[in-house]
């Protein structure tokens, strides 16, 4: 399901990502867009929810309490028999929260509650239908800005509730004694966005996106054909208050994708190609596409590997038509476009116990959009296409240990050199793009009992200031950071285990956005129990 936010600027918010339930996180770096569509600029970020296997039935319970008059509290049941499987869970997290702003001391509390179900059955040995849903409600109190005095967040009564509901039918058919595997797929993405900020009217921003799937996948021994047509239908509607503009809209889009991907899988060697061409209702024919290839030395332990790609994204319906007030929209906005490559090299020990990874990526940016653009006819903001590119240079390093059986270390280390042209064509450091970023990471495993540790590094970086009007918008510098993490658990039987953490172990105060402060040391303990 794609879970991007439409309401929101196509964005996805991972603060009401609750990891509960998560089995584990892919991320494929690079354009995406060839078999993903237009919000698939720089990468997919695929989250897969975990899914028992075990015949029969059991329940999980978990309570969890800590800083900032936090608790959670999560439920789990499971079933599972040879013709499929059925999940239901939910959670629910609050806490008081702690004071973002520079001044002031009140605090912003967070309610989150998301429930779901899995489940899948096998009609016969040919045919699975599986379902998913997922609903999660937040209630989110944030600051206001001080536009006279500081142009800095300033403590506000201002709430935002949201509603994000996921769900997923679809059918896998096997045939041809497993040569050809055929998925339909229906998803929908529903979310709505309330924000009260002391206006006898609040605003919301909602929208709906309903997405067709088919996809036929070919084996032929080592080679595989797919392909891949969807059809992606958004609606998108926002209410507000009548100010310096009307924000009151009722918009919509359809896009047609149609995709074709070939991938080889030898002994030595592997390589995929893929494109895609989408139709959008309001914009050009998009057509993108993807080049991967890597090789296995017959010696081992090398490998080599790369990829180059093209994609796009289409600009939001905020962009184009407008905010609430004083947001003046842009109709003629062209989509932005990215183009990437990335080379590197895997070296995996004899014992499988280390391995080392090295690569280089570089990726240009066109069309950019600017959100926050001076528009002198209304006197107002808006968006626009910017002149020129901006490009994102750098090498990623990563080693890992398995020491022993009880004993895993994971070290990493990426530099960035992100610029952009400024109005003269001169090159300059894009905010909140830190050059240096490191972590080291480490956890240890006894028969009952885990422990863990990390340690992240994040370097200087720029954030842009706005003081109050007139004075110009400032460049300001924000300064490094370590977190240092420990987690661990004991089990006293299979039924009972223990967990407590320590987030921000060393109470480093720091801002990842210039002007907001973040929580400092915090400390929490649960227990889990199993039937």
């Amino acid at each position: 399901v794609e879970a991007n936010d439409i309401a929101q600027g196509g964005e996805f918010n991972f603060a009401h990502l609750n990891a509960q339930d998560v089995q584990r996180i892919e991320v494929l770096r690079g354009p995406q867009s060839a078999l993903w569509g237009s919000d698939a600029l720089a990468g997919v970020i695929n989250i897969i929810t975990r899914a028992d296997q075990a015949p029969g039935a059991s329940f999980d319970a978990g309570l969890e309490a800590g800083s900032f008059g936090s608790s959670q509290v999560s439920a789990k049941f499971s079933a599972t028999n040879a013709k499929g499987t059925v999940q239901i869970y939910a959670q629910q997290i609050e806490t008081d929260g702690t004071n973002i702003s520079r001044s002031g001391s009140e605090e912003d509390g967070y309610d989150n509650t998301t429930v779901g179900v899995n489940a899948d059955y096998a009609v016969n040995d040919n045919l699975i239908v599986t379902t998913n849903l997922r609903s999660t409600h937040t209630d989110v109190d944030f600051d206001g800005t001080d536009l006279v005095n500081t142009g800095l967040p300033t403590d506000s009564d201002n709430q935002t509730k949201s509603n994000q509901l996921y769900a997923k039918l679809g059918a896998k058919l096997v045939s041809f004694n497993g040569q050809v595997a055929q998925r339909l797929s229906f998803a929908r993405t529903d979310t709505d966005n309330e924000n009260d900020t002391g206006n006898p009217i609040t605003d919301d921003t909602s929208a709906t996106l309903d997405q067709w799937q088919y996809q036929a996948d070919i084996f032929l021994d080592e080679h595989t054909l797919s392909f891949v047509t969807d059809h992606e239908s958004i609606d998108y509607q926002q209410r507000g208050p009548v100010g310096f503009g009307d924000p009151n809209q009722d918009l919509d889009t359809n896009t047609l994708g149609l995709a074709v991907e070939y991938k080889y899988s030898g002994e030595l060697w592997n390589f995929s190609a893929s494109a895609r061409q989408e139709n959008n209702d309001d914009f050009d024919d998009a057509n993108t596409y993807r080049l991967t290839a890597a090789w296995q030395s017959p010696i081992e332990p090398l490998r080599l590997f790369g990829a180059y790609g093209r994609a796009v994204k289409n600009p939001t319906f905020t962009e184009r038509f407008g905010f609430f007030k004083s947001f003046v929209g842009n109709p003629d906005l062209s989509p932005e476009q990215s183009t990437g490559w990335e080379a590197g090299l895997r070296i995996t020990s004899s014992d499988n116990r280390s391995r080392t990874s090295v690569s280089y990526f570089d990726t240009d940016l066109e069309d950019e959009i600017n959100g926050f653009v001076f528009d002198a006819a209304s006197g107002n903001f808006t968006a626009a296409n910017i002149d020129g590119e901006s490009n994102r240079t750098g090498l990623e390093l990563e080693q890992e240990w398995q020491f022993n059986d009880n004993l895993t270390l994971h070290g990493s280390y990426t530099y960035i050199d992100s610029t952009s042209e400024d109005a003269t064509g001169r090159d300059v450091d894009e905010v909140r793009r830190p050059r240096h970023t490191a972590s080291v990471s480490g956890s240890y495993q006894w028969q009952k009992a885990g422990l863990y540790l990390g340690i992240d590094y994040n370097g200087t970086q720029q954030d842009n200031f706005f003081p109050p009007f007139p004075a110009p918008q400032e460049v300001v510098e924000l300064d490094s950071y370590t977190l240092v993490n420990i987690a661990g658990h004991y089990a006293f039987n299979r039924h009972v285990t223990v967990t407590a953490r320590l987030e921000d172990t060393l109470d480093e105060s720091f801002e990842e956005v210039f002007g907001y402060q973040t929580p400092g040391f915090a400390a929490y303990a649960g227990v889990k129990f199993t039937w």
